[in-house]
């Protein structure tokens, strides 16, 4: 199984997720794990790191179809992947990593802000009680959190990372590697 950590706010971690969506759509064995990186309690503005990596993915995000805009801030994105557990429970995984990747990048909406996330959540066919409920259950939250912090101790610092076997592979393989890697 080839695992992809990412996070919504990374340019290079939407250009990983889209390249590896159609390949997950096909039938190969390809999970998607969204770790908050910052770890922060509180959006800041956009880092000079964000904004260096925005200028380097912006046409290769624009080849695969998500137009990259300059954000206004860089939130926390914990309660977005909490939502994204949910989603990937349910059957809408790819729908959600669309629909924030958009939300995030194309329309500068605040993907840490609980009415917005159940707005995207309403917009994928998730129920508006079932994304309440996980954005206020402390078991969910503490859980997600003590995943993210084992992540970082095995190494996972920035991303996107390639998970193949357990061990760590750069994300901007060629095409041709990359589908070695989620067939295999």
């Amino acid at each position: 199984m080839l695992i992809l950590h990412h996070d919504v706010t990374s340019p290079a971690s939407a250009v990983a997720v889209l390249r590896l969506q159609p390949l997950a759509d096909a039938g190969a064995h390809v999970w998607f794990a969204g770790i908050d990186v910052l770890g922060l309690a509180i959006a800041i503005p956009p880092t000079l790191d964000l904004l260096a990596e925005l200028e380097r993915y912006r046409d290769r995000a624009a080849e695969l179809g998500l137009e990259l805009h300059r954000p206004s801030r860089q939130p926390p994105t914990l309660d977005c992947h909490l939502v994204g557990d949910l989603a990937e429970e349910s059957g809408v995984g790819a729908a959600w990593r669309q629909a924030t990747l958009r939300a995030y990048w194309s329309e500068d909406r605040d993907v840490c802000d609980h009415a917005e996330l159940r707005a995207l959540g309403a917009e994928i066919g998730l129920s508006d009680a079932e994304v309440a409920a996980r954005l206020s259950d402390p078991a969910a939250r503490r859980g997600l959190m003590s995943r993210m912090t084992a992540q970082r101790h095995r190494g996972i610092g920035g991303v996107p990372v390639l998970e193949a076997g357990g061990a760590f592979v750069p994300a901007d393989l060629d095409d041709d590697d990359l589908a070695q890697l989620a067939w295999g």
